[in-house]
């Protein structure tokens, strides 16, 4: 692509602005919900929305890979991946529940360009691309700040965010007791909002200090992964190690909360698998 990353994000920017026009303007009045699994839900806006992005997407960037969560894996040539979900936190969305996204993520090179998380209910827009920082902008209050995560180091001192599962294996078991044992561990509190997407912002924007899940799918993280690096955070999987993206574990925070959270969940896998 000739344009900037600073342009193309522009680009996503307004595609993601329409998006979230869209699931405002059905919240409350949702259609169709089915059932992809026994837990996880779909609605009709779920394929609306992604058609629409899809739409932009291929004509501004018409050799470009697309993986999209519903609509699966459109092939293209340019070597460059983009990661859609249409709307992350479904399940919250059909139940009127405001925290749900549009996430919109780009990978080139073995690495992460371009990420937008549009929250359009709670107006917040995070913004960013490789080597360019983090944004949150907030549309409708005309508001634009950098991001930096937080510089707690202490799990006494942290509020943290988690997911559990969809399938509902022996990692219900894994999650739900990491979720004691970071209490026992006197963090704040622990906070399930419902979106990967948004927690991993959050995470970037210091409304948390950290985060980990397990089980997500690369559409899930993938944005929120680059907007948290973005904002001088770490996010690694549950071994410790930074890959390009991760979604199978996921742990989000500042180096020293990293440092901290880190041996918690080690522990706990040893527990779980001795």
């Amino acid at each position: 692509m000739s344009s900037t990353r600073s342009q193309q994000l522009d680009l996503i920017r307004e595609l993601a602005l329409e998006a979230g026009k869209t699931l405002l303007g059905s919240i409350g009045q949702v259609g169709t919900v089915s059932r992809k699994k026994a837990t996880e839900l779909v609605t009709d806006l779920d394929g609306r929305v992604e058609e629409k992005l899809l739409e932009g997407l291929g004509r501004h960037f018409p050799h470009d890979h697309i993986v999209a969560e519903e609509s699966g894996v459109r092939e293209g040539r340019s070597g460059r991946t983009w990661y859609i979900d249409p709307l992350d936190g479904t399940t919250n969305y059909a139940h009127g529940l405001p925290t749900f996204a549009v996430s919109i993520a780009c990978a080139a090179d073995d690495q992460l360009e371009l990420a937008c998380v549009y929250a359009p209910y709670l107006d917040e827009m995070y913004l960013a691309h490789h080597g360019g920082g983090a944004v949150l902008e907030r549309p409708f209050h005309g508001t634009s700040q950098p991001l930096n995560v937080t510089q707690t180091n202490s799990i006494e001192d942290a509020l943290l965010a988690t997911g559990f599962p969809y399938v509902r294996d022996e990692n219900v078991d894994l999650m739900t007791g990491l979720v004691a044992d970071f209490l026992k561990a006197r963090c704040h509190g622990v906070r399930r909002a419902g979106s990967a997407a948004v927690d991993l912002a959050h995470v970037a924007a210091g409304k948390l200090d950290g985060y980990w899940e397990l089980n997500l799918r690369p559409w899930d993280s993938a944005a929120g992964t680059l907007i948290v690096r973005e904002a001088q955070g770490l996010v690694t999987g549950f071994d410790g190690l930074s890959q390009p993206m991760h979604y199978q574990t996921v742990l989000a925070a500042s180096a020293g909360l990293h440092q901290a959270m880190l041996p918690v969940i080690l522990a706990a896998l040893k527990k779980e698998r001795p």
